[in-house]
């Protein structure tokens, strides 16, 4: 461990001991999160997470920090659950999604996580939250902490930040209530095994649990966007023979573009930013210099709330679709389900 790295972590160290845990009064807390940066599709996982515990939780809400958004310092409402109350500018391209796959689903964000949580309790009566990308907060106490790890790209270099991806070190993992290898079916079966295997004992957890992110079909992307508009899902047989640019600003834009090649891209041009990257008017001028009109693009979902202001510019493209994906479990969900339920219900 370099400098560098000594400092960082000796930084998270300092942050753990002098933050005490508060708890909510009432309500459960689950936390969502990793101990490496991006790349693991927490912001699926997030909703799935909503989703499964619904019918024992119906009354939740979700705490994003609200990265990338213009009012992350601040403590907003996004959604109360019937209408969204931010621009997705404002609160961030994740929480925003979030937002408008789980209606009825309270959603706050800003960098006062626990402000923010006292005041949905007392709005609200909020019985649960989930606290998205909640691993390394150390301020609002959990009930229960599940750690993603990305099969595809689990831990780096094995290094710290800033000269790694790791957020802590590994054996940390030792704080986690459920672990869940995300993407699993872009590995092999023996680079499964072996991270299974390694994962399992550092944790100390007598299971580790398997999802993917399913590719469910295309969404046309309208050039005149209203909050009414419903999106129809086409299937990827127009992916067939046919050139695919895949535009993304994500962590793993490897992972999405083997996605597109499963669904039935042949042959596949990437344009690519760096994670959460703020489109400009620069890069849609660049992009159209690019792509020609009547080219079959594909952007993933979370960039499609990024591009959406330029939808005028972007109204040239004929063929202009998101990839719509859903996390999935892929082995012992009821155990899952049960396992949460019960640390939840233990506190």
């Amino acid at each position: 461990m370099n400098p560098l790295e000594k400092l960082y972590s000796f930084g998270d160290r300092l942050n753990k001991r002098l933050k005490k845990p508060i708890r909510i009064p009432e309500a459960r807390v689950l936390s969502v999160g990793n101990i490496t940066t991006g790349g693991t599709g927490k912001t699926p996982a997030t909703i799935y997470f909503s989703k499964l515990l619904r019918s024992d939780y119906p009354v939740q809400a979700i705490l994003s920090r609200g990265y990338g958004g213009n009012l992350s310092r601040q403590t907003n409402l996004l959604s109360n659950g019937n209408r969204l109350l931010m621009s997705s500018d404002d609160s961030g391209d994740e929480p925003y999604l979030m937002a408008v796959n789980l209606p009825g689903v309270k959603i706050a964000v800003g960098r006062n996580r626990l402000k923010n949580a006292q005041a949905l309790v007392k709005d609200f009566g909020i019985k649960l939250f989930i606290l998205d990308d909640g691993f390394q907060h150390y301020r609002i106490h959990r009930d229960a902490d599940v750690v993603l790890i990305d099969a595809t790209n689990p831990f780096g270099s094995g290094r710290l930040l800033p000269n790694g991806i790791l957020r802590e070190p590994i054996e940390n993992l030792k704080r986690a209530s459920i672990i869940v290898l995300t993407k699993t079916d872009l590995v092999n079966d023996v680079e499964l095994d072996t991270l299974r295997e390694k994962v399992q004992k550092v944790s100390r957890l007598s299971h580790i649990f398997l999802s993917t992110h399913t590719a469910k079909g295309l969404v046309k992307i309208p050039h005149d966007y209203t909050p009414q508009y419903i999106p129809t899902l086409e299937n990827f047989s127009i992916l067939n023979h046919e050139t695919v640019w895949a535009l993304s600003a994500i962590a793993n834009s490897h992972a999405f573009e083997e996605m597109l090649r499963r669904a039935g891209a042949e042959r596949i041009e990437q344009i690519s930013f760096r994670d959460h990257h703020n489109f400009s008017e620069k890069d849609i001028r660049m992009i159209l210099s690019r792509i020609r009109p009547y080219d079959l693009v594909v952007t993933t979902e979370k960039d499609y709330v990024r591009l959406r202001k330029y939808a005028q510019e972007l109204s040239v493209l004929k063929q202009f679709y998101y990839l719509k994906i859903e996390f999935e479990v892929c082995e012992n969900e009821i155990l899952l389900k049960e396992g949460l339920k019960a640390l939840l219900m233990q506190a």
